[in-house]
């Protein structure tokens, strides 16, 4: 059974060819996930905390080209790209 994620601490970061995060499980443990496509979503990734950590954040260009839904993109992130878009009209 996969344990539910409770909340993302960190990320989406951009590791190069791919993304990563790390989550909190509802058990209290944490994970690093990867972005796997929009038919798999986040699996249990193949980098770790650190690399996450260190890593620079996905922007939104990248996270729509990976097709991350918004759900998944920082709520600041989200709100700053929607004022954008909204004020290019869009």
């Amino acid at each position: 059974m996969t344990k539910k994620v409770r909340r993302v601490i960190d990320g989406p970061a951009n590791l190069g060819g791919m993304l990563g995060r790390i989550v909190e499980l509802e058990d209290g443990t944490g994970r690093v996930e990867t972005w796997r496509r929009p038919e798999e979503g986040w699996v249990h990734g193949r980098a770790d905390g650190a690399e996450v950590m260190g890593a620079p954040p996905a922007l939104p260009k990248r996270l729509i080209e990976y097709g991350v839904p918004e759900e998944d993109w920082p709520p600041d992130m989200l709100e700053d790209w929607r004022r954008e878009q909204r004020a290019k009209g869009k």
